[in-house]
């Protein structure tokens, strides 16, 4: 009976340390910061579902999660996220002026 106890340990902590590098297959050794600029937007629509419509100044439009003080205008500097998981988290935008 202790030998059984013993191999179904083994398996079990055999099978979490296999789910480990999988884990971190994601993280590279530059960490989840981007690489890319940042661009300057403007906000073009607000919508109630808690989005906003940017505008970037080479004409590309994203959605993007608003922050509570941002108004149709307002000029937001946004960086591009590295790992997004939906489309509207592409970008984390920060107001600049008003």
């Amino acid at each position: 009976m202790r030998r059984l106890y013993v191999y179904t340990m083994l398996l079990a902590f055999g099978v979490g340390l296999s789910l480990v590098p999988r884990a971190f297959a994601r993280m590279d050794s530059g960490g989840m910061y981007s690489v890319y600029p940042r661009v300057v937007a403007t906000v073009m629509a607000l919508e109630p579902q808690g989005l906003a419509t940017v505008r970037t100044t080479n004409g590309t439009t994203y959605e993007v999660v608003q922050r509570p003080m941002w108004r149709v205008g307002d000029r937001v500097a946004c960086e591009q996220v590295a790992y997004a998981r939906v489309p509207w988290e592409r970008l984390d935008c920060q107001k600049v002026s008003g």
